[in-house]
């Protein structure tokens, strides 16, 4: 029994016609991200070479960790697209992962002078609540790979 066999003929149609176009959108979603990682990871690339052309070593490390958790961020944005041409359904645990990687991108951002306590707790709390997420999610992706 298929998805559609309860809609009319002019429904099912109209279903189709709207999935196809959804399956476009991702696919110039996911050329898009393609793009951007490339972009990001040869801006990493760079400014590897360039932490040696200018004297401070450490904020060229940090210039390049920010590029390359940016980068991450992307990827795992690209995954959830591609997992959907997969599985038709959106994965919420490449999202999750990508939101820790952004909260820890922020972290590195923040520097101590400029810290606030308030951020920081909310910040860690944020941290917190997804790494339980990431927890939960694989735990019953796993059950339901079992079963």
């Amino acid at each position: 029994m298929g998805d559609y066999d309860h809609l009319t003929p002019i429904m099912k149609s109209v279903m189709n016609m709207i999935s196809r176009c959804t399956l476009f959108i991702y696919a110039l979603i996911a050329a898009l991200l393609i793009i951007i990682a490339l972009l990001t990871f040869l801006d990493a690339v760079y400014l590897i070479f360039a932490i040696f052309s200018h004297g401070d070593v450490i904020t060229g490390i940090l210039d390049v960790l920010h590029v390359l958790l940016l980068t991450i961020i992307v990827v795992e944005v690209l995954e959830t697209v591609t997992g959907y041409f997969r599985t038709k359904r959106i994965l919420v645990r490449p999202i999750l992962i990508a939101g820790m990687t952004a909260m820890i991108r922020k972290v590195l951002i923040i520097s101590v002078d400029d810290a606030q306590v308030a951020e920081m707790i909310w910040i860690i709390g944020i941290i917190a609540v997804l790494t339980a997420a990431i927890y939960v999610v694989g735990r019953s992706e796993d059950n339901t790979i079992l079963h």
